[in-house]
């Protein structure tokens, strides 16, 4: 397994994005490699061993998980969103068909800070027990 955390994000309006910064700042400052990247920009995962991947109802992060399908059902996948439950349908189905864990909601407009920090950390805590090599050092 590859070493390197991918947080990959779409984002209509800024805040999933902002998220996803926060999440890899955490993660990173838990001694993580970490990636941030919109879904767009990440054109392989080669290299990763992990996804956290931000509001998987859009479109551009359906077209992210069909052009990397076979590489997410063996990689570990944790799903997140801006909006506030219930989780649309579609997500649902994604987190049954991969196997991902979420999705995670940070409410609405104005991300949770404090909310993300705290999950960037127990996902440092989940990544470091799956496999040491995601730590840097």
């Amino acid at each position: 397994m590859a070493g390197k955390v991918l947080v990959a994000y779409t984002s209509k309006i800024a805040a999933t994005d902002e998220i996803a910064q926060i999440i890899g700042t955490e993660l990173a400052g838990c001694g993580l490699r970490v990636s941030v990247l919109p879904v767009a920009a990440a054109e392989t995962l080669h290299g990763f061993g992990a996804v956290i991947m931000g509001d998987a109802a859009a479109r551009d992060a359906h077209r992210f998980v069909r052009r990397h399908k076979a590489s997410l059902k063996c990689t570990p996948l944790w799903l997140f969103h801006r909006g506030t439950p219930p989780v649309p349908d579609d997500v649902t189905r994604m987190v049954r068909r991969l196997g991902a864990i979420g999705p995670v909601s940070f409410g609405g407009a104005a991300p949770d800070r404090d909310r993300a920090k705290a999950w960037a950390r127990y996902l440092a805590d989940q990544l470091t027990v799956l496999h040491r090599g995601f730590v840097s050092g």
